[in-house]
């Protein structure tokens, strides 16, 4: 039995798009004092592609593209859209997040606020 290889890429195509979804778009966390600084690779998105909408608990990251081929698709890897929560672990002021692209690389710079010790009296 003969099967056509493009069945085969097909199948193993799906296998690792299921498993990029997860894992998709790599991402960085430093930290500098109060500053979470977050790093996306997001290579062939525009930044009128992505939208970050802010949450209490943290930051949902989504992006769409609409790609373009010359001749008929046989594979295809490279991600039409994603969608990422980032959890943020103290509360954060939503007003002072600030995100730039550059080279492929969506960077969004948050401001945690100041956690306070209250003095009992």
């Amino acid at each position: 039995m003969e099967i056509p290889i493009e069945n085969v890429i097909k199948k193993a195509g799906q296998r690792m798009k299921d498993i990029r979804e997860i894992f998709y778009p790599a991402m960085d966390i430093t930290e500098d004092g109060e500053l979470l600084h977050i790093y996306l690779d997001l290579p062939g998105f525009r930044k009128e592609d992505i939208k970050i909408l802010t949450t209490k608990t943290g930051l949902k990251v989504s992006g769409s593209r609409k790609k373009e081929y010359e001749g008929r698709l046989v594979y295809e890897e490279r991600v039409n859209e994603f969608s990422k929560f980032i959890r943020i672990m103290s509360e954060f002021d939503s007003d002072s997040v600030i995100a730039k692209m550059d080279n492929g690389v969506l960077t969004i710079t948050v401001k945690r606020k100041e956690i306070k010790n209250v003095t009992i009296s």
